[in-house]
């Protein structure tokens, strides 16, 4: 089974939509801060997760929970979010935490096994909510409007603007690998 995770009115072909808002006539409609995902554990192929980890507050852990419990080892979960240093995150009044690379690999429980040894002080949340999630790729879409500027600079220059500059990069890409021991 493949699930579209508060995709709203955003269909895509082979896949079951859940949402908390009636309106766009989801498959399930669930609060994904609250209640559990309608699906038995281990049963999930793939989830799409476009722009929603962003617009949760308190339930952000128990939706990560969720969806570890019902997606096979192997499952794929395909996210994307509005990049925290652009305009466009900081708009919508309605998201409420930003979402980074950085932030997503701390749910992977060999990060925290090897920041452990080494002695680091970053959240070890895939050990503490028991969860296993790794990155397997991730990419940033830059603003169009930097395309132009883009094209001219040297990679170095890009990877410069990208840190110093806000409102470069638009949108984050990240495909994490669910892990079951």
């Amino acid at each position: 089974m493949n699930i579209n995770l508060g995709g709203g009115y955003k269909r895509f072909n082979g896949y079951v939509n859940v949402d908390n808002d009636i309106n766009c006539k989801p498959d399930y409609i669930c609060n994904l801060e609250t209640e559990p995902l309608p699906f038995p554990d281990s049963s999930v192929d793939k989830v799409i997760a476009h722009h929603i980890l962003e617009h949760l507050g308190d339930g952000y852990f128990h939706i990560l929970k969720e969806l570890y419990r019902v997606c096979k080892h192997g499952a794929i979960i395909d996210i994307r979010v509005p990049h925290h240093g652009h305009e466009v995150f900081f708009n919508d009044p309605t998201h409420k935490r930003p979402i980074t690379v950085e932030g997503l690999r701390l749910f992977s429980k060999t990060f925290n096994r090897r920041d452990i040894k080494i002695g680091s002080a970053t959240s070890t949340l895939g050990l503490m909510f028991d969860v296993d999630f790794e990155i397997i790729s991730y990419d940033y879409i830059t603003d169009s409007f930097y395309d132009q500027i883009m094209q001219k600079n040297t990679p170095e220059q890009n990877e410069r603007l990208f840190r110093e500059a806000l409102n470069t990069t638009i949108e984050t890409h990240v495909i994490w690998k669910v892990v079951k021991e």
